[in-house]
């Protein structure tokens, strides 16, 4: 089981492990023939690609005659394999978009190979726009590591003429909630929540925000963090309503045999009214729904014990500079440029990417479904930011572990308790390993 469908960009990703090398055109040739100073980036895109974030590289790129700029395509593995040794044989990039937020950041971390981004972050203002929420993922040992892009949002897709046909509201209430899938099983739908049990994945995103909703920020850092634990109160009654959920046929007759595939056609042609998801699924909605695309409407998931809801917000990826790089006062000046300034951000927002951070909606156009998830997480802003994916900071274990459990409470052979009991205890373990993210907060300045 896979959860990297939810973390990837939304650009397409080259095919294979290996990685091929593409030179932006700069002023006039190579760093060979003109003696520039080379910033070395490896991103995520396939090799001559063009996207909102190469065209922005090469506009800095131009800007600063004395670096020319290499971008190098990596692999679908936000940290290919390739990427560690080069990194430790001192022939890695300067600057790199890589996963953040997993052990494995950690041990790159750990082993002294990533630049310490906290003075840029709090001289360049960085913490004004990143949420402390983010900054956190990004942070070990009170020091800033990497720039979160590419950020991801949840929240409950539904149909709307549905819910206009049978008289329903949109749920702000966890009881409404209920009542709404009552009243859509009810008025035959069997299967008032897509649940895609098969891949197991996206019932980790439902219950995940409901875990987070539950607990809110502060109870999150402290499960992911701190000391508290994943047997805490709000944790049992969000775990408890989704046994209450699958016991009650919200997920349809048999969740277990739904693909995320198949359930997302059946939200597109009307045979389910519900999916919790992502905005990563917008593109192919796009295409799927065809005419009924603009009939998609999202909102955000009422919290289970009456708790205010959050914003929530996973990075897709994140954006590190060498340790050992010779150009590292030049990366920061890019990120700086890319991430940081009004304009950019609105390109990197039209490109098809989210920057970390509020987004100013009137100053873009966008699809229709991804401009109703964002204008819903910005209502929620002011009570902080929950995860997208609660297990994106998690060891790979968690995830595992997660998925397998709820797989169960669908089946009706695994209880709220026994889930619990188990991610408790994996966590414990990699806990003592020193396999999970060691974060106070986020940096001080």
């Amino acid at each position: 089981m896979n959860t990297q469908h939810s973390r990837r960009r939304r650009v397409t990703a080259v095919a294979g492990a290996a990685v091929a090398s593409l030179a932006l055109v700069a002023c006039g040739g190579g760093a060979e023939e003109s003696g520039d100073e080379v910033l070395n980036i490896w991103y995520g895109s396939e090799p001559g690609q063009k996207d909102a974030m190469t065209s922005l590289i090469a506009q800095w790129d131009e800007e600063h005659p004395e670096v020319s700029v290499e971008i190098t395509a990596m692999g679908p593995e936000l940290n290919p394999p390739s990427l560690l040794p080069a990194l430790s044989s001192g022939e890695g990039p300067d600057l790199w978009a890589g996963n953040l937020g997993s052990s494995q950041s950690q041990a790159f971390i750990d082993a002294g190979l990533v630049h310490d981004l906290t003075p840029a972050y709090c001289k360049s203002n960085w913490n004004k726009m990143i949420p402390d929420e983010l900054a956190v993922i990004a942070t070990s040992d009170d020091k800033m590591w990497a720039v979160p892009n590419s950020i991801e949002s949840t929240g409950m897709f539904y149909r709307k003429s549905i819910f206009e046909k049978l008289g329903l509201s949109v749920p702000t209430t966890w009881e409404d909630f209920v009542s709404v899938v009552d009243e859509l099983k009810n008025n035959g739908y069997p299967t008032p929540i897509g649940a895609a049990g098969q891949d197991a994945w996206p019932v980790s995103h439902l219950l995940g925000a409901m875990w987070s909703g539950a607990v809110g920020p502060d109870g999150v850092n402290e499960i992911l963090f701190g000391d508290g634990t994943w047997t805490s109160t709000g944790m049992t009654e969000a775990t408890e309503e989704f046994e209450k959920l699958a016991d009650a046929g919200a997920f349809g007759p048999d969740p277990l045999s739904y693909t995320y595939q198949a359930t997302m056609a059946d939200l597109y042609n009307g045979v389910v009214p519900m999916t919790y998801t992502g905005g990563f699924v917008i593109p192919d909605a796009q295409a799927g729904a065809g005419e009924n695309f603009d009939d998609i409407g999202v909102f955000a998931l009422p919290t289970v014990n009456g708790g205010p809801i959050s914003a929530n917000a996973s990075p897709g990826e994140g954006w590190y500079i060498n340790a050992n790089s010779k150009q590292a006062d030049a990366a920061e000046d890019l990120l700086n440029y890319l991430f940081f300034t009004d304009e950019n951000r609105t390109k990197i927002l039209e490109g098809g990417l989210v920057p970390v951070g509020p987004v100013d909606l009137d100053q873009v156009e966008l699809p229709s479904l991804l401009e109703e998830l964002l204008a819903e997480q910005n209502k929620y802003r002011d009570n902080g930011v929950v995860p997208a994916f609660f297990e994106l900071t998690a060891p790979a274990s968690i995830g595992e572990a997660m998925m397998t459990s709820e797989q169960g409470i669908l089946a009706g052979s695994t209880s709220a308790d026994e889930l619990l009991q188990t991610l408790q205890s994996t966590w414990e373990t990699e806990k003592q390993a020193g396999k999970i993210i060691s974060s106070s907060g986020a940096p001080k300045c």
